[in-house]
């Protein structure tokens, strides 16, 4: 994989807030947070980590595709302050002094350090890591006149952490970071156990629902930070964990490392279903319209969530009106 070498900024531009980071820095390790979410897709345009002045990258015309500003905000994404990174080329990243310290074993939010020298010249790049479970690390990246993000892989044990020919440099850690449902195996991996039940979505911008458990697949939906998502199937798929949930009577599948776990099953007050939810599946569909039919002519018994939801025309009373107008709803998700 080619890296094309990146471009010095200007170094008279860079002075005082040089000296200003390295000060700091010490001071901004202490205060990271303790909560990690990673990152598996490209970030919004409107993110300002990464489009906007914040990243110094960016303001001197070097923004992304481009490894070094995606790391430093990628960096400034996860503490939520400038990072103090350094402002040069990624082969000098490892050797520069922020303050942080450095090691060879992998953590989520490090970032990580490769040099390289091709036709006389030497070049560099640097990446974030996002997950180190069972085996594997997965490393979020964007590349100088190549991608603007993408996604790679390497064995927990590999020297080269997946980039063979490069000399790789070492983690610098940002932070010690722990993620909900991780525990370590007898190496130090994170392992994570996920199943069923609610989880809470927690991205910076929106989570994307897919049609099926790739990241290639179609997304369906795009849901927003801090929604609960019931999930009742879950399997792995190209190094990430997916959950099979319906939002908004749209099913499909979402990224579960994008998201918290909460309980086992949904809260039974009608509040997390919409009207007309009555078996509260999470779908509004012929189903809900059996039910509610057995209840109109005295074949079935509701719950007080359920003659909750199945007031659908909301007129305080649950008959034949109900039905039919389910059967409209139903009919115009349908159209």
């Amino acid at each position: 994989m080619f890296f094309k070498k990146l471009k010095r900024i200007p170094a008279m531009f860079l002075v005082c807030a040089l000296l200003f980071t390295t000060v700091f820095s010490y001071s901004m390790i202490a205060n990271a947070s303790s909560s990690f979410t990673p990152r598996l897709d490209a970030p919004s345009y409107s993110n300002d980590y990464y489009y906007s002045n914040k990243n110094i990258y960016y303001q001197y015309g070097y923004g992304m595709p481009n490894c070094t500003a995606y790391a430093y905000g990628r960096a400034y994404e996860i503490l939520g302050r400038d990072p103090g990174l350094c402002h040069y080329d990624a082969y000098e990243w490892y050797d520069y002094n922020d303050g942080y310290s450095r090691g060879q074993t992998p953590k989520v939010g490090a970032v990580a350090c490769w040099e390289y020298y091709r036709n006389g010249e030497t070049g560099g790049h640097v990446a974030v890591v996002e997950k180190v479970e069972n085996g594997t690390v997965t490393f979020s990246n964007s590349a100088w006149g190549w991608e603007n993000f993408y996604l790679t892989y390497a064995d927990v044990n590999d020297p080269a952490m997946g980039e063979s020919g490069w000399n790789f440099q070492g983690f610098i850690y940002l932070g010690d970071f722990d993620k909900n449902n991780n525990n370590n195996d007898d190496n130090g991996n994170d392992t994570i156990t996920y199943k069923t039940g609610v989880y809470e979505v927690e991205v910076s911008d929106y989570l994307n629902m897919r049609e099926s458990a790739t990241t290639s697949s179609k997304t369906v939906y795009q849901i927003k930070n801090g929604t609960e998502l019931y999930v009742t199937d879950v399997k792995q798929s190209g190094g990430y964990t997916w959950g099979y949930t319906t939002y908004k009577n749209v099913k499909g599948w979402v990224a579960l490392d994008y998201c918290k776990y909460l309980r086992d099953k949904p809260l039974d007050n009608g509040n997390n279903y919409e009207h007309g939810d009555i078996n509260m599946n999470g779908a509004i569909d012929i189903l809900d319209i059996t039910e509610l039919q057995m209840y109109v002519s005295k074949n079935a018994d509701f719950t007080d969530t359920q003659l909750k939801l199945a007031d659908v025309d909301g007129n305080g009373k649950i008959d034949i009106g109900d039905v039919t107008e389910l059967q409209r709803i139903i009919s115009l998700n349908k159209a």
